[in-house]
């Protein structure tokens, strides 16, 4: 892709996490280590309120980390917010079926599945 100088981008969520007070210096580093990006912190009461952004296919890991951080008293809200182009290495994932870059093999497999096919299938 980046021959074709094709932008990849990944979808980001933006979320919401209000903890305890006490938990915050904990909470901060699992959000660093999945790609999150805190925009705002602010203080409710004994509570802390964190906005940002995340990659979507890491919500599910904070969501899986969160009970433990917080002792079971964080409230997290995502929901998508955006496209962000990827940083680092580009994810790739194996084909499912044949690959049209390779022309020739391509073709013959396309053929193959369409001369296979009988009148009235």
């Amino acid at each position: 892709m980046r021959q074709a100088a094709t932008r990849v981008a990944e979808p980001m969520h933006r979320f919401r996490l209000e903890v305890p007070g006490d938990v915050l210096g904990a909470v901060l580093p699992v959000l660093v280590g999945l790609a999150a990006v805190p925009r705002q912190t602010t203080a409710q009461g004994a509570a802390y309120v964190v906005v940002g952004d995340i990659p979507a296919g890491r919500v599910h890991a904070l969501e899986q980390r969160l009970p433990a951080v917080t002792r079971g008293e964080g409230m997290l809200e995502s929901a998508f917010d955006h496209h962000r182009p990827v940083r680092g290495p580009v994810p790739v994932r194996d084909r499912s079926d044949h690959d049209p870059t390779d022309r020739r093999r391509y073709l013959l497999a396309v053929v193959r599945r369409v001369a296979g096919r009988r009148d009235g299938s």
